[in-house]
């Protein structure tokens, strides 16, 4: 079974020979110094997450002790409604009122509470609901007594009733019986103010606050309806005289307008402009362009008589100058040329000479002609701006006599835009007063009208019931310190370093608080396909179960479990620096624990890597391995017994590069077995075939299985379920393993409850390895 990849050393996390001697191992140099401790927070927000369920249970019974003398009490609602008081503003605004701030004196407030708590008020309400026929306000009360009025007065009252007294005595009664449970609260710094009534009846209550506050506003409503009718009247007479105020000046503007010739246009700003100036401004703006036109026209006039045609700003730009003087050129080179060989007698000089002479012609014609068209364009330019001058002058003196008589034109105008915006404020004010009239609008508003009361104003249950929540977490709190001071449990890495003194190697979060939709129980056909599908195996003692769901890996490679076995795997593989252990023994201190699980998931997760891996279930008491890799022909017991190689016994399971050891039939003598000389061989050879060789073995306070194992092998794991496995058996199982000469790499804390702040990372739905701690 021995290959090409047996030898093959572990590059990836070996260092050179050099550092190797002078670095220590990664734990040892992890080791926490002591210090001086300080109040951990964190801790105890960590031990009341785990203690919430005895938390809870002591807030319950507290609660609900409390709340059960709260309903042996008789109780009493409150009805509320809270009203907004404005400034009360008059029908016509005043220049004065205009710049007053939006604010009411305190003067007005007080007196509108009186009216609030006033007689007439209450005895309209009296009589809308009856409230003199209601038992409640012909019985003495002695709360209400104690609460609002001395017991002798209210005493008194009864008596006068029982005696059966005068109307008016009665209704005077009623009346002091309602003013007592009658409650008119103002809001400070605010124009706000809250109505209460107290009863027995909380639909009573809530009819009589809403009753109160409809009748308040309707007083106030009658009074302004009053106003306004007044106020509309006034109004009425007022808009006749200024229309008619309003009618003579425009007929005055009119008139003065037509007998003087003024005519006004309205721009685009909304405004009235004369004719005769919106002329006189077109003529400037015409007039500026005409100087602008000459000006350019006279800098081409003063350059006609240049020489050089291309500098010339206009006909520079003529394309015939341009072309005529680029031939030119050309025959004057062409000339130059024949000179230098032969003289001015040559037929070819005589013809070159002949076309320069025309070319010079007709460029001097050209430029004539350009010369002529500057002067022309110059002449036009100067008449045209004359013209526009003369006319523009003109029409400044027409200006001029307007603007005399728009002098009285703007007197009238003014009156008449002032009579016009009198007369429309006016008529805007009747208007408002008419919608004001129709829709009754009052400056008392109700804010929050507010429901029944279903809520009993006293006993206050809602201020007992806090009360209670606060007693009841603080004893829960103190009982959940308590327990965790006496629990024992190994639950973190600071507990296994402080217990063990043992470097915590992976944390193996539970699946339960993954909360993840997996763990669907497979019969014992299908498991043996399973396990080398999911990465995670399955064991039901360990809390781990880890269900196959896929038959493809490739779908949980990435999960949480799995990266927490690469965590494993990685603490192992730098366990010893540059030479990592290759026979590795799994077990536990106690059945349980999940060894089984951590085993086959550790052994899968390294041949990951592409390493020879050998996973040996060692475990001949109790052993479960072949649930997950059915080998029939596998069998460890058949092997020491002597009748076979073991190499003969090992198979390859569908996971590559993972082999099989299985413990096949359950021997008589397993201590024996483990122990002798054919164990030893197994041991070693196996090692020099495989990379790594990982042993499943029993619990160690069980049996002494594990003891001799962990004497033969490189290194032990020790698995420790957290929260579960009590430390003295764990600190025992320990000291078991060193007596027997074992060399405990570490601890693997599994059945971890992620979803407490002992794992945050883990419960972000990550995973590091960055979590090992010494």
């Amino acid at each position: 079974m021995a290959d090409e990849n047996v030898n093959n050393k572990i590059e990836l996390f070996r260092t050179p020979d050099t550092e190797a001697k002078r670095r220590p191992p990664i734990f040892a140099a992890a080791r926490i110094i002591p210090r001086e401790k300080s109040p951990d927070l964190a801790s105890w927000w960590r031990t009341v997450k785990r203690r919430k369920g005895i938390i809870l249970l002591a807030w319950l019974v507290t609660l609900a002790t409390v709340l059960a003398a709260c309903l042996l009490q008789k109780p009493v609602y409150r009805a509320k409604t809270l009203l907004e008081i404005d400034r009360e503003n008059p029908s016509l605004t005043t220049p004065a009122e205009l710049l007053q701030l939006d604010e009411v004196s305190d003067a007005y407030l007080e007196t509108q509470y009186k009216v609030l708590e006033s007689d007439d008020l209450a005895r309209r309400v009296i009589d809308q609901m009856s409230l003199g026929n209601r038992e409640e306000f012909q019985t003495a009360n002695n709360w209400w007594q104690w609460k609002f009025s001395s017991s002798t007065a209210a005493s008194d009252k009864s008596s006068a009733i029982a005696a059966g007294g005068s109307d008016g005595a009665v209704r005077e009664a009623v009346l002091s019986a309602f003013q007592q449970r009658l409650q008119v609260k103002p809001i400070r710094h605010s124009r706000t103010v809250e109505v209460g009534f107290y009863s027995n009846d909380p639909v009573l209550a809530t009819g009589v606050v809403h009753a109160l506050a409809a009748s308040y506003i309707q007083k106030n409503l009658q009074a302004r309806w009053d106003a306004t009718q007044k106020t509309s009247e006034w109004l009425s007479k007022q808009l006749q005289d200024l229309q008619d105020k309003l009618e003579r000046s425009q007929t005055d503007l009119q008139k003065y307008t037509t007998e003087n010739g003024l005519l006004f246009l309205e721009t685009s700003k909304g405004t009235s402009e004369s004719v005769v100036n919106q002329s006189l401004r077109e003529l400037q703006a015409e007039l500026s362009k005409a100087q602008a036109a000459r000006y350019e026209k006279e800098s081409l006039y003063r350059t006609r008589n240049l020489t050089d045609y291309g500098s010339m700003p206009g006909p520079g730009e003529n394309k015939v100058l341009q072309d005529l003087t680029v031939r030119l050129a050309e025959l004057q080179r062409q000339r130059a040329q024949l000179l230098a060989t032969f003289n001015d007698d040559y037929p070819k000089v005589i013809e070159l000479q002949n076309q320069i002479s025309e070319v010079q012609a007709a460029l001097q014609r050209e430029h004539q002609h350009a010369v002529d068209k500057i002067s022309n364009e110059y002449y036009s330019a100067v008449r045209r701006e004359s013209l526009l001058q003369a006319a523009f002058q003109e029409k400044q003196r027409q200006a001029n006599q307007s603007a005399e008589k728009s002098v009285q034109y703007g007197i009238l105008n003014r009156e008449v835009d002032s009579n016009q915006n009198l007369y429309d404020g006016l008529l805007q004010k009747l208007k408002e007063a008419g919608v004001s009239a129709d829709l009754r609008a009052s400056n008392i508003r109700v804010i929050d009208p507010g429901d029944v009361p279903f809520t009993p104003y006293a006993p206050k249950t809602a201020l007992n019931a806090g009360l209670a929540t606060v007693l009841g977490l603080a004893l829960g709190m103190a009982m959940a310190f308590v327990l965790e001071h006496l629990d024992q449990t190994l639950k973190n890495a600071g507990d296994v370093d402080l217990f063990l003194h043992s470097a915590t190697l992976a944390f193996i979060p539970s699946l339960n608080s993954l909360n993840r939709l997996w763990v669907a129980k497979l019969s014992r056909k299908r498991r043996g396909a399973s396990i080398a599908a999911n990465p995670l195996g399955s064991t039901a003692r360990a809390s781990l179960a880890v269900g196959a769901v896929s038959d493809n890996w490739e779908s949980h490679k990435n999960s949480v479990l799995a990266e927490a076995f690469r965590g494993l795997r990685t603490s192992i593989l730098l366990s010893k620096g540059h030479q990592p252990a290759k026979t590795i023994l799994v077990t536990s201190a106690q059945s349980g624990e999940g060894k089984t699980t951590i085993s086959m998931n550790l052994a899968i997760s390294l041949a990951q890597l592409g390493r020879r891996v050998l996973l040996v279930d060692a475990d001949m008491r109790r052993p479960s391995i072949h649930n997950y890799f059915s080998q029939p022909g596998s069998q460890l017991s058949r092997y020491l017994e002597g009748q076979a190689s073991w190499q003969e016994m090992t198979y390859p399971s569908t996971v590559k590069g993972l082999y099989v050891l299985l413990c096949g039939p359950v021997p008589g003598n397993p201590s024996e077995l483990l122990s002798s000389e054919r164990m030893r061989s197994l041991v070693n050879e196996a090692s020099e075939e495989f990379e790594f060789v990982i042993f499943d073995s029993p619990p160690l306070l069980d049996v002494a299985d594990a003891r001799i194992l962990g004497s033969l092998l490189d290194t032990t794991v020790l698995v420790v379920k957290g929260a579960r496995t009590h430390r003295q058996l764990a600190q025992y199982a320990r000291s078991q393993l060193q007596s027997a000469g074992a060399n405990v790499l570490g601890v693997v804390l599994n059945n971890l409850d992620v979803r407490l702040d002992d794992y945050p990372y883990y419960s972000k739905g990550r995973l590091s390895s960055a979590y090992m701690r010494v």
